[in-house]
């Protein structure tokens, strides 16, 4: 059970940490190259969810969230890869310019993020701002 636990926790903090370095890749004052980040995300999702981002792009949220407890897998590795994947379709929706695309990826990683506050045990601060923080964004793009 420890060797499970520190298998998770590794693999969280791995993604995260590429998480981080693709978010503040670029040097301060120069463009940010969308493409590359675009790249890296899409990446990301193969790696870590073994589907293109095309399927998380195009698949709606609660076949998402079916998809992931289909899965079988324990409740603590479930939430933890609903937590990665809520994080990886926000910080993919931050960089897009549509829209449309990015209300889509947003309006995703809401409904990931309520479905564990909802449904899991443990309280994230962090979670919570991004929640307020979606929402405001999605009222903003809805005015």
């Amino acid at each position: 059970m420890a060797v499970e636990r520190d298998y998770l926790m590794r693999m969280l903090q791995e993604f995260f940490e590429a998480i981080a370095k693709i978010v503040h890749r670029d040097s301060p004052g120069m463009e940010p190259d969308v493409s590359d980040k675009q790249e890296r995300f899409n990446d990301m999702y193969k790696q870590y969810f073994r589907s293109s981002a095309d399927y998380f792009y195009e698949t709606e949220k609660e076949i998402i969230l079916d998809d992931l407890e289909e899965e079988g897998l324990r409740e603590e590795d479930l939430f933890a890869k609903m937590q990665m994947l809520s994080e990886l379709l926000y910080q993919d929706a931050l960089i897009k310019r549509g829209i449309p695309e990015k209300c889509m990826l947003l309006e995703k990683a809401l409904f990931l993020f309520e479905y564990m506050n909802k449904n899991g045990r443990t309280y994230s601060w962090d979670r919570e701002q991004k929640i307020s923080d979606i929402k405001k964004q999605l009222t903003e793009f809805d005015s």
